[in-house]
């Protein structure tokens, strides 16, 4: 692996703004942004050997991380996808159709996107200290911005943290057959809304040192 074939994915210009010197794609918030750039890309420039997706994140409470710390997944969730029931919200395998169908290289995908296990220990190994935690990674459509919300996510997913873009570029390297890594700065606790204690600019610096250690060790 490459340097010059590690492909850098942030949502917003401030999350990515210490990777200009990498291959880079600012894609816009959301799932739907996420996959179309990241698509785009695959079907018009050269095939990555890796992507790394990076940005801020909040973290939930029982997940024990402090704001400032950054997160490596070890397996994507698509929050959202699903079916709410008299008896309570149900994963996709309730309707039976895959996001993606089983194939002879991979099972079937429907919420949970796990990451290569091997890349991930890599990466967690060249990172050392500088990441916090590994673990699973929520993606939703809104921000949860109330705390009783965020603990029923947390109960359901057991998730260290939630975004709104991780799944979706997950989903689309499992398409195209791309390794996947993603690293998340702590910008805030999943709470009731408050942005007054949120280290957003903090948060997205310390996911980008990880990030341009990760293409240094991964070269």
């Amino acid at each position: 692996m490459t340097t010059s074939n590690v492909l850098v994915v942030a949502a917003t210009p401030l999350e990515s703004q210490l990777l200009q010197s990498t291959d880079l794609i600012v894609t816009g918030i959301g799932a739907v942004n996420t996959a179309s750039a990241l698509a785009h890309r695959f079907a018009t420039g050269p095939k990555p050997s890796a992507v790394i997706q990076t940005g801020i994140a909040g973290a939930f409470v029982q997940a024990n991380v402090g704001v400032g710390s950054v997160l490596l997944a070890d397996t994507e969730i698509y929050g959202d996808l699903g079916v709410l029931t008299p008896a309570g919200w149900r994963p996709l395998e309730e309707i039976g159709i895959p996001l993606i169908a089983a194939s002879a290289t991979r099972e079937a995908r429907f919420n949970y996107f796990p990451l290569d296990a091997a890349l991930v220990r890599r990466a967690g190994e060249a990172a050392g200290p500088m990441v916090a935690r590994t673990g699973k990674f929520l993606t939703v459509s809104e921000v949860t911005g109330v705390r009783s919300k965020a603990d029923e996510l947390y109960e359901r997913f057991g998730a260290l943290c939630e975004s709104m873009e991780g799944a979706a570029a997950a989903h689309v390297c499992a398409l195209h057959d791309v390794p996947f890594l993603e690293v998340r700065g702590v910008s805030n606790l999943v709470e009731d809304r408050d942005r007054a204690k949120w280290r957003i600019a903090e948060a997205a610096e310390a996911a980008q040192r990880v990030v341009m250690k990760l293409i240094e060790a991964l070269a």
